[in-house]
């Protein structure tokens, strides 16, 4: 699966962003803040016409979407740990489950309204927003997944949690003909 993931994104880079993976990545990133953004302001519409349950569906998206794009600008932009970056991976599966379910919902609420008559373009137009949101999270946690070497930073030495030391270096140095390793022991002080 991963190595099937790895040529489709890489058919993608190469055909919309001259073969750059990161570039790839950036331009998804940029177009979930862009339909963030549109949800961001059309949740502050519903909160002021729809029913209190609705309301807060919309503005709890809004608040998780504001707290997915801040922490996922930082850390493509600064933290560029596997830690992290496993974490935004996380965080960006459970965000598109939420706007799968988020589309769910209105699309219920669609089908309320027009059970009693009323119009429903609003809600079919909020699970068709939700609905496209969690394809893009989605897609992009697969893009990450396959090219989060990409922006992992391998330059970073690692700390030695024993001695305060830093050191990129491997404790096993060399190896004999008859394919034995030399052990170097820590330097504890």
């Amino acid at each position: 699966m991963g190595s099937t993931m790895s040529v489709f994104t890489n058919i993608l880079a190469n055909n919309l962003c001259g073969g750059s993976a990161r570039k790839l990545i950036a331009g998804w990133w940029y177009s979930i803040l862009v339909l963030s953004l549109l949800l961001t302001i059309m949740s502050l519409w519903v909160i002021s016409n729809r029913t209190a349950a609705e309301g807060f569906s919309s503005i709890w998206a809004a608040i998780m979407m504001i707290m997915l794009s801040v922490g996922g600008t930082m850390i493509m932009r600064r933290f560029h740990n596997s830690i992290a970056v496993g974490f935004f991976l996380g965080s960006i599966v459970a965000t598109s489950q939420l706007f799968f379910l988020l589309f769910l919902i209105y699309l219920g609420y669609a089908g309320d309204r027009r059970a009693i008559r009323s119009e429903a373009g609003e809600e079919n137009f909020m699970a068709f927003i939700c609905f496209v949101q969690s394809i893009l999270l989605c897609s992009f946690a697969a893009i990450l997944g396959a090219h989060r070497t990409e922006i992992l930073d391998r330059s970073q030495p690692i700390r030695n949690q024993m001695s305060g030391e830093f050191s990129a270096t491997s404790d096993y140095q060399g190896s004999a003909a008859d394919g034995s390793a030399q052990y170097k022991s820590p330097n504890i002080n």
